[in-house]
């Protein structure tokens, strides 16, 4: 019975554990990136945190209490006397309410702080995503010039006398192969790189299979000189510093105010046989003589003027990096689309290899074809990187990034 119970607990960890390996599209690694990314996570806990200095903003001091007696002799005999007073702190000025702003004004700051940040972790686990089906592309062509080369190298090496055209030629490919031996090795290693790094942000131990990383990278987006990055976490951060600034002045106007502790006393007083007993109100109050905040109000009010600064930098940037993104977009979408697709460039290549078996192409050329079939994926590669990190940057900047799929 009990070998059945933990047989079962197995099968549950395992079916589990393949569920959440399960990668059919790019769209479940992303989600599950936005879930468990480490950096996301921990942003996502310091707001947690944030949001309960709300709470200890709200809180109000405690009443206190002040006890004390004495026993004595006096002319007319023994003395004993005692008094007690309750007293509460009444925070003047609106001290509370400004407090309590100002931990809300911290509270957005720090939210749209941590959305930017988030935002960035995402565009850096897409790029990677393409980066990753770029490495398991190249690996292959690599692999298959290294094989190409390595036949025509084993023929050659058969040869028992060379013409110096032939000893070139086997020079060379001796040359290329170990080129190509330490590219791949690289790649490999970037691979793996890549792969367990995916893994990792996406909370799991899977590996990232070729078929849920993204196939193409997206050119069908269309952007207008009309401009829209008033959603920008960052510049939206700036927005709530000021307001952060504001409620800190009126927090300062209002430490300005003394807080006044104010409650009821009774006072006990026994001479010999003769009681006395007293009622009345305590009251404390700080007179403002000496200080009345001026030095904590004029750093607010200069802290004001520096985020109004801040924020008309970050307006201007925003709208910057948002022209120069859509600009760097079209300029990469349009190359890719004038240049070769993958088909276009897979028939190309199969008709090389096609006729390099039929040994209608010299050496050389054999050399040539591969070395520019692997050059032009690598620029293309680079170009839809270049693409990639454009436009989801726009999304950045249009706030928008957090509605679309790979």
């Amino acid at each position: 019975m009990k070998n059945i119970f933990f047989a079962s607990i197995l099968f549950t960890v395992i079916t589990n554990s393949s569920a959440n390996c399960d990668f059919k599209k790019p769209n479940d690694i992303l989600d599950l990136v936005k879930k468990n990314h480490p950096n996301i996570s921990i942003n996502n806990s310091k707001i947690s945190v944030l949001k309960k200095t709300i709470e200890v903003a709200k809180q109000v001091p405690n009443p206190e209490l002040d006890a004390d007696s004495s026993v004595g002799d006096s002319i007319e005999g023994s003395v004993f006397s005692a008094s007690v007073s309750i007293k509460h702190t009444l925070e003047l000025g609106g001290k509370r309410s400004s407090r309590i702003d100002v931990a809300r004004n911290i509270l957005k700051t720090e939210t749209a702080i941590s959305k930017h940040k988030n935002q960035v972790t995402i565009i850096d686990v897409v790029l990677k995503l393409h980066r990753l089906r770029q490495v398991y592309e190249l690996i292959p062509l690599y692999e298959e010039s290294l094989n190409a080369f390595l036949k025509i190298l084993k023929t050659i090496r058969r040869r028992q006398s060379l013409s110096p055209e032939q000893q070139v030629e086997r020079a060379t490919l001796e040359l290329a192969t170990s080129d190509y031996r330490l590219k791949i090795s690289r790649l490999k290693s970037d691979r793996i790189n890549l792969s367990k790094h995916l893994s990792f942000y996406t909370g799991t131990k899977c590996i990232i299979p070729l078929n849920a990383l993204p196939y193409n990278v997206n050119l069908s987006e269309k952007f207008t000189s009309k401009y829209n990055y008033k959603g920008h976490a960052k510049l939206n951060a700036a927005k709530y510093a000021l307001n952060l600034a504001k409620a800190n002045l009126k927090l300062e106007n209002s430490n300005a105010y003394s807080n006044l502790q104010i409650g009821p006393t009774y006072a006990f007083e026994k001479v010999n046989i003769s009681n006395t007993n007293t009622f009345g109100i305590a009251l404390t109050i700080d007179l403002p003589l000496f200080n009345t905040n001026k030095g904590g109000k004029a750093k607010a009010t200069r802290e004001i003027q520096t985020a109004k600064i801040h924020l008309k930098n970050v307006e201007s940037e925003s709208k910057l990096d948002l022209e120069s993104w859509i600009a760097k977009y079209n300029q990469f979408r349009n190359s890719l689309k004038t240049i070769a697709n993958k088909n276009e460039l897979e028939k190309k290549h199969q008709k090389i290899e096609a006729l390099f078996r039929r040994g209608i192409i010299s050496t050389s050329l054999v050399i040539e074809s591969h070395r520019q079939l692997i050059e032009f994926s690598n620029t293309r590669f680079d170009f839809e990187q270049g693409a990639v990190e454009a436009l989801w940057n726009i999304y950045k900047i249009n706030g928008e990034i957090g509605t679309k799929k790979l």
